[in-house]
């Protein structure tokens, strides 16, 4: 990891700001863990896949505890994969925006989940329902009796799931198959109620965390990598390994009871593979028989991090690729690369919560995470640590991405970008490190056309998912802007409170369900100071920071004063503690603005005549007007 150093750029005097009246999701209305509640929802699935007809057949009984304060008489579960066929919500919005991908495929390419059976509650058969007919990707049924807080139901489904063949986060392709979103996930139930949304190519996903079995009967030579560690049956990692050393399979890692495991008997030419993932809100498996295993293992540094739930000394890696990858997945390469991303990403927010990591290559371009898993279509270390980064925030501190999509996609974004090297604080802080008087540059054409191209293109990016004026917006709002809205608060808070937020966030909130208000909590714990102005300005609101430098004096007040003087005026729609540099002979001296005061005027004392003073002389904000502000003025 390159060197930083802190560029000393506290904002201080934050005054008092209340949050907007807003309906929050999960956290209670202290931001804080006090009374907070989350249900519970435990699966135990039995699938088999039939390559015959292409689909997986499978029975499972969903376990679902109230632990709400409320009485529920219905329940909602999610099918995904009937988004990608035609009529779904998904292909309506791919049609509206001039995409073509599943609103015209025919049977067998279109995916499905189908209820085979009726689902029974505690032995009852339920009439499901579709209320978003004719998309199917949400049911939901009557309980036959009311579930009281406290108390669970055991919901029995019979089903059978089928991938497309055109990919996108799940798909198959000859004998490989990538299965995500496959079984009937119960929606989530939080303090907003039941949380249920249709696919669309905007939406994301939120799950209930719970505990997963799940036997998957697989032709004899298929080889299977899944979430969770594989307690009984073998998941073919030996026949295909091409690493050395021992296969790390974790057998005893929920302990004793998992390589006990009853393993279902398998049909001729097929074997049964039993995997275990606990405190987990998806399961999601890929299957190849000409996938090359290749396993490592990331070991914790001691002493032991302490935590608030289980960690494991040893963390095993699993990386799954194609025979014709070996050169770019293969020879070690991608098993470093995810120990590199777990060393840095623990480094950022603490320790891990399971006791493996997966990366596997799968039929789709780009990358998805799933809790302990990555589905990827590159070996590209920047996408590794991205993904790999989505399993601490997405995972383990699992927002609604469908509501909040800014909380996981930009801060991931940036972390990814941290950890490269590619943010603004760590190019400035390279620069400096070598040329104390470095400036940034005047943007490029290209750049500044990207960045004016953004702001025009600006919606609020609190918005839900299916709120944004496309999909391409969608995308624009919560990665690009989305991560430069967390270089904003990087560049509020300094370093040293940078790091302990994302450290006080994760300890307070691994493994529950979080939201805006937690997160802006969190920040307001660290720093001392209230932080709503921050939040409601980039999440509400569409505009831009952007300040004017005007009326610049340079006074000697004694051989070896200097004194700076500079009016600041605010012309933007959000307020930042806006950085003026003064250079001299020896470098850089710093100073911010008041975020509170628009018009104001600042001054800074320096040993030696400046010879320079600019309106964010390192690039750190978004400000696309200010390293033409300068004095002296530029000449032409």
């Amino acid at each position: 990891m390159r060197h930083t150093r802190s560029l000393s750029l506290l904002a201080v005097l934050l005054l008092p700001c209340l949050l907007g009246a807003q309906r929050y999701g999960s956290s209670p209305t202290s931001g804080d863990t006090v009374g907070y509640w989350q249900q519970r929802a435990n699966y135990e699935i039995t699938a088999r896949l039939d390559e015959t007809r292409q689909v997986v057949v499978a029975t499972g009984t969903l376990r679902y505890t109230n632990n709400s304060p409320d009485v529920l008489t219905e329940m909602y579960v999610h099918q995904y994969l009937n988004a990608f066929r035609p009529y779904s919500k998904w292909s309506d919005a791919d049609e509206r925006e001039g995409r073509t991908r599943f609103q015209n495929l025919e049977d067998p390419a279109f995916g499905f989940e189908r209820f085979t059976s009726r689902p029974t509650v505690d032995g009852v058969p339920v009439t499901v329902d579709y209320p978003g007919s004719p998309d199917s990707t949400i049911a939901k049924f009557t309980l036959p009796k009311p579930l009281r807080p406290g108390q669970s139901v055991n919901v029995v489904f019979a089903w059978e799931a089928r991938p497309s063949t055109v990919f996108r986060r799940q798909g198959r392709r000859g004998r490989h198959y990538d299965l995500a979103q496959w079984y009937p996930k119960v929606a989530v139930y939080d303090r907003g109620g039941w949380q249920h949304n249709a696919l669309i190519p905007a939406g994301e996903l939120y799950g209930e965390f719970g505990d997963f079995r799940v036997s998957l009967v697989l032709n004899d030579d298929q080889v299977v990598g899944a979430t969770g560690v594989p307690v009984a049956g073998d998941p073919g990692w030996e026949k295909a390994k091409r690493s050395t050393g021992p296969v790390l399979l974790q057998r005893t890692a929920y302990g004793a009871g998992g390589a006990n495991a009853i393993i279902p008997i398998p049909p001729s030419s097929m074997r049964t593979v039993v995997f275990e993932a606990k405190n987990v809100h998806h399961f999601a498996w890929t299957a190849d028989p000409e996938y090359r295993y290749e396993g490592g293992a990331y070991v914790r540094p001691t002493p032991r991090p302490k935590a608030d739930f289980r960690i494991w000394d040893t963390v095993a890696v699993h990386v799954l690729y194609r025979p014709a990858d070996d050169t770019t997945w293969g020879r070690n390469k991608v098993v470093q690369r995810t120990i590199d991303a777990m060393k840095w990403l623990e480094e950022v927010y603490g320790p891990y919560a399971y006791p493996q990591i997966s990366a596997v290559h799968r039929l789709d371009g780009g990358g998805t995470e799933f809790p302990m898993m990555m589905h990827n279509g590159s070996p590209a270390f920047d996408l590794i640590v991205h993904e790999a980064g989505h399993i601490f925030t997405y995972g383990i501190l699992a927002n609604n991405e469908w509501r909040s999509a800014w909380m996981d996609e930009g801060l991931t974004s940036y972390q990814t970008s941290w950890r490269t090297g590619d943010t603004p604080q760590e190019r400035a802080a390279a620069a400096l490190s070598t040329d104390p008087r470095w400036a940034a540059p005047p943007l490029t054409a290209p750049e500044m056309q990207r960045r004016v191209r953004l702001i025009e293109m600006a919606e609020a990016v609190g918005s839900n998912s299916e709120a944004f004026r496309s999909f391409n917006n969608y995308n624009a709002m919560v990665y690009d802007r989305a991560e430069q809205m967390y270089g904003a608060l990087r560049d509020v808070l300094g370093d040293f409170y940078f790091r302990r937020l994302w450290q006080e966030y994760y300890a307070s909130w691994a493994l529950k369900h979080v939201d805006r208000l937690s997160l802006v909590r969190s920040t307001e714990r660290v720093t001392g100071t209230s932080m709503g102005w921050f939040f409601d300005q980039w999440l509400d609101k569409a505009g831009e920071v952007r300040y004017e430098m005007k009326d610049v004096t340079v006074t000697q007040r004694k051989p070896n004063e200097w004194v700076t003087s500079v009016r600041l005026v605010r012309i933007g729609a959000y307020r930042h503690p806006m950085p003026v540099g003064i250079r001299t002979a020896t470098g850089w001296t710093f100073v911010r603005g008041d975020p509170m005061k628009d018009d104001q005027r600042i001054s800074m004392s320096t040993p030696e005549k400046p010879d320079l003073v600019r309106l964010d002389p390192l690039a750190l904000t978004d400000d696309v007007r200010a390293s033409s502000q300068q004095w002296p003025p530029q000449t032409p």
